[in-house]
């Protein structure tokens, strides 16, 4: 997770980076002094906390140029002047910050642009039939194939998709939105697990061996787990 922060005051910028940094020490911050800085081609990021007013490029005119870039990053408007923010919407903007700052609303509204940027994670297909989901991991875009996803899980909203390949690939989200996403062919075992049928070994009221892998399965989860496991397999012998 990238977020960015625009703002000609340093003052403003050490602030705002001590807040970020209070919602989660991995949050990649980069800071700018000037709109200028955020409109060259290399500009990327999850979230921008952008200042609404500065010298030049004032903080309205420079989202206008991002959203007509194409770049759908998160933008966060702060501003001493609640009133200015009034046309903050027409440029796409998810939520404003006031000045002097509360520092309780800016850790709530940082939270809530993670959770926007979650939200754009869907599921798609290519041109082959072959079902994928894009995810931004080490502010990358990543491909991942469905099918080649052996089991999901989560800690401090990272999530980590383990891979057939053994690969694994991290990105910020909700393992329930990833849940809905990967279908019937999932089963969330556990709150902070979500595995694939196709690669269990095997399984009891305890644990669920996926590839080398062994998956606690929570308390009450067992009868649930081996209904859907039935229905799964029922499925695969009718294809």
């Amino acid at each position: 997770m990238k977020v960015a922060i625009c703002d000609d005051e340093k003052q403003i910028r050490d602030i705002l980076s001590d807040t970020v940094r209070s919602v989660s020490e991995d949050i990649e911050i980069e800071c700018y002094s000037n709109a200028e800085s955020i409109l060259s081609q290399s500009f990327d990021a999850d979230i921008l906390l952008l200042d609404i007013q500065m010298p030049g490029i004032d903080g309205m005119e420079a989202a206008r140029k991002l959203r007509a870039s194409g770049k759908n990053t998160v933008i966060v408007f702060v501003t001493a002047i609640a009133e200015q923010v009034f046309n903050a919407f027409d440029v796409g903007a998810f939520q404003y910050i006031v000045k002097p700052f509360n520092h309780k609303k800016v850790r709530e509204i940082i939270d809530k642009a993670i959770i926007r940027t979650e939200e754009q994670t869907v599921s798609e297909k290519d041109n082959t039939g072959t079902q994928f989901i894009m995810v931004k991991s080490g502010g990358t875009n990543r491909k991942v194939v469905i099918r080649e996803i052996t089991y999901a899980e989560i800690f401090n909203r990272r999530i980590v998709i383990h891979m057939e390949n053994k690969d694994k690939i991290e990105y910020y989200g909700r393992i329930s939105d990833l849940e809905n996403m990967l279908g019937t062919d999932f089963f969330r075992v556990h709150r902070a697990y979500l595995i694939n049928f196709a690669y269990i070994r095997s399984y009891d009221s305890k644990y669920v061996n996926v590839g080398e892998d062994e998956i606690p399965v929570a308390r009450g989860k067992y009868q649930e787990l081996i209904k859907a496991y039935l229905l799964y397999t029922t499925r695969r012998e009718c294809l």
